[in-house]
């Protein structure tokens, strides 16, 4: 069984967001936690550092064990009597969250969250008033808060300067946007609401924004470019880069929200199974159904050959998809063959070899498939002339391979161009 060797939260969040995404991105899958009942868990959130969870009308702290799992929970009174909806944020000691659709701030005293305040928002709540013989009213007051939405699941900076948080406003992108707004010099107020625009909100609805360190931002998008239903995304603040779907383990075709890394470990909240549960990282033990495979690299110089005019062949080593810096050169062949027709469309199919279970190949050949998809696009294919999915090891090359050199016949991304 894998460890995790825990480090500082702070440390981790702020260096190892994406580190974090490529330890489970091998050799995981992304399973229900055994704390799951028939009671609705949501509001994932960081409380000193650690878990936290609302189950119905209570806010649990939880313990993780090195299995990637909650070991147990306890039950945190002061904040339960909050009334808390959704996630929460936590900055020192201060935490904002959403009560009936508006947010307020509690404050730790000793060991306990007291004396709630609702947040001062410039623009929130003031309407806008009239100027006196006309039919025209003063744009001094430009939002209000959504009678239907609200506002709800705040997230902090690090240094609890800037407040994001999700509601409709006018002006924004369509449905729910995550907006933001800073904290105003007397410490005690908030700057009028900003939408973060198209650096990560579009025309479907956006949530749970999670900032890990100061630039790497996580939320939920119902965009097109989804799975199915809400899927996680993230995108860089400092650089404003265009948001990417985080790896295939942790979207499916259902709604998966709610990210936030814990204690070194990725944990959301998906309906894939029919009810809102927690999901966690959870290690795929590999069932060899042929004798122990000899895992000495043969030749860990990664290989794209055409197999016909029309089929172009990437290899990968051994249970491997994620892309060593020997791999780049390799997508420059790649990226001819896809653009030697513009017009042209194809599909990637992702392969494994036979070693293995049926559900974990599947996996990773869709793993492999969206690696390459992922690579061309970044390399300014249209992504509407791609389209990848997995075969598992339902196509072999080589039905009865017994070699190393045989496997990794097998283990291969095949891009078909199609017309």
């Amino acid at each position: 069984m894998k460890k995790v060797f825990f480090i500082a939260t702070a440390i981790l969040l702020s260096s190892t967001s994406q580190a974090i995404e490529r330890k489970f991105a091998d050799g995981y899958t992304i399973a229900q936690s055994r704390i799951n009942n028939s009671k609705v868990e949501s509001g994932l959130s960081l409380l000193n550092g650690k878990l936290a969870f609302s189950r119905n009308d209570t806010v649990y702290q939880a313990v993780l064990n090195d299995s990637f799992d909650i070991q147990k929970i306890t039950p945190v009174d002061d904040l339960s009597a909050l009334g808390i909806e959704g996630q929460f944020a936590q900055c020192g000691k201060t935490i904002i969250f959403s009560k009936g659709g508006e947010l307020y701030q509690v404050e730790q005293v000793g060991n306990q969250w007291v004396n709630p305040v609702k947040l001062k928002i410039d623009g929130l709540g003031g309407g806008r008033s009239e100027v006196k013989g006309t039919s025209f009213a003063v744009r001094r007051w430009t939002y209000r808060v959504p009678a239907i939405t609200g506002m709800f699941n705040p997230a902090i900076s690090k240094n609890g300067k800037r407040l994001y948080y999700v509601t409709e406003f006018e002006g924004g992108q369509g449905g729910r946007d995550i907006w933001c707004s800073d904290r105003k010099p007397d410490g005690k107020s908030w700057s009028a609401p900003v939408n973060l625009g198209d650096i990560v909100n579009t025309a479907a609805d956006e949530d749970f924004p999670f900032l890990a360190g100061d630039s790497a931002f996580y939320f939920a998008s119902a965009t097109s470019d989804t799975l199915g239903g809400m899927n996680i995304f993230k995108t860089n603040l400092k650089t404003k880069s265009k948001p990417v779907m985080i790896p295939a383990e942790f979207n499916s075709n259902s709604n998966d929200e709610n990210f936030i890394v814990a204690d070194g470990c990725p944990f959301l909240i998906s309906n894939r199974n029919g009810n809102q549960e927690i999901y966690r990282p959870e290690v795929i033990p590999v069932v060899v159904e042929t004798p122990a495979p000899d895992t000495t690299v043969v030749d860990s110089t990664p290989k794209v050959v055409m197999k016909d005019y029309k089929t172009c062949v990437f290899y990968f080593d051994f249970d491997k998809t994620s892309l060593i810096e020997s791999y780049e050169k390799e997508f420059n062949y790649i990226y001819e063959f896809v653009n030697s027709d513009p017009n042209s469309k194809f599909t990637i199919n992702g392969h494994t070899d036979i070693r293995g279970g049926e559900k974990y190949n599947q996996k990773l050949s869709t793993n492999r498939a969206k690696i390459v998809y992922d690579r061309l696009v970044e390399m300014g294919v249209d992504k509407n002339r791609l389209e990848y999915k997995g075969f598992g090891k339902s196509q072999l090359d080589i039905k009865n391979a017994t070699t190393e050199e045989e496997h990794q016949k097998n283990r291969r991304v095949e891009i078909i161009k199609l017309d």
